[in-house]
């Protein structure tokens, strides 16, 4: 088992995005028909518009994609199976956003704007944080829920690291 663990390669193939799904069927269908040695075809949602093709040799996978004009292969070395069980393995790590944090807006009407929290509800999973966009000339005071924003600077805590200082 171990030898075969070592030997198995996963090959990235870049893809039009927001087709992954349309694309891997059309590629097990032709694994399928062609007879391609193709083992599994993986899409990871954090890595859009890239497919990992595992197999034992390059050929197969240029066989595979050869024809299709919204699939490119990367030659880039091939993946070993440890690393992709890495990435697999990888958690989200979800960062605590406090009042005062500046916060980048990544999703909504309000895309691209800058804002600072100014309150974070109790058990703020899935609710709405209060924020004061920063980058336009009125005071406006929006609520958003955490996931369509990323954080960019946490609060400065001088107030804590001044007390530790003189203490």
């Amino acid at each position: 088992m171990k030898s075969q663990q070592a030997h198995t390669l996963f090959f990235p193939v870049r893809i039009v995005s927001g087709k992954e799904i349309n694309v891997i069927r059309l590629l097990m269908a032709r694994a399928s028909s062609t007879g391609a040695r193709i083992k599994s075809i993986l899409f990871i949602p954090r890595f859009k518009r890239y497919l990992f093709i595992e197999t034992d040799r390059e050929y197969e996978v240029r066989r595979l994609i050869r024809g299709l004009s919204k699939v490119r292969f990367i030659s880039t070395s091939p993946i070993p199976l440890q690393e992709i069980e890495n990435l697999l393995a990888a958690e989200a790590t979800s960062i605590e956003i406090e009042p005062g944090d500046i916060v980048k807006i990544i999703k909504g009407n309000f895309k691209g704007y800058r804002a600072i929290v100014l309150s974070v509800p109790e058990g703020s999973k899935g609710k709405m944080l209060s924020l004061k966009l920063l980058d336009i000339d009125r005071d406006w005071e929006i609520k958003m829920p955490p996931t369509n924003m990323k954080l960019i600077e946490k609060k400065k805590k001088e107030e804590s690291e001044g007390g530790a200082g003189s203490a």
